[in-house]
């Protein structure tokens, strides 16, 4: 009797000294790791698009640094290059993020010259598949405020 008592409380005692061992780096659910893919098409060019690809961190909870290429198949000014800026998600359905590319400007008589160009855009998820966003964009040779509604499939 004494054997059974003692076993049984040692049944019970044990698993209240177990602790939760860490989740394996394959069992995490997020990672601050994330490779992005977004194109657009030129407002000033029908047949003109513009595709951004690259790797993207998350710093802290809402904001990602990102660094990364654009490729364009315009006719007129070649925004192919390099790219880095920084994102923050406001809330499920908004986001901000502002970037800093690379161009060259191969209508200069001398040659290409490759200068900087920042733009500053938000978006607004109205739906699954509605997007409403706007874009500021700066380069030397043209300012541009972009309004639009997007489509995402």
């Amino acid at each position: 009797m004494k054997i059974t008592l003692s076993l049984s409380v040692l049944l019970c005692a044990c698993p209240l000294f177990a602790t939760e061992l860490p989740p394996l780096p394959s069992h995490q659910s997020v990672s601050p790791h994330k490779i992005f893919l977004s194109t657009e098409n030129d407002q000033y060019d029908f047949d003109s698009w513009k595709i951004d690809g690259g790797y993207s961190y998350n710093l802290f909870d809402k904001v990602d640094l990102y660094v990364g290429a654009r490729l364009n198949n315009s006719d007129k000014i070649n925004e192919t290059g390099f790219l880095s800026g920084v994102s923050y998600q406001l809330t499920p359905r908004v986001s901000v993020q502002s970037t800093v590319h690379s161009y060259s400007d191969e209508s200069l008589t001398e040659g290409n010259e490759s200068s900087l160009a920042a733009e500053v855009s938000s978006r607004m998820k109205l739906t699954d598949n509605l997007d409403v966003h706007a874009t500021l964009d700066y380069q030397e040779w043209q300012k541009g405020v972009e309004i639009g509604l997007g489509f995402r499939f």
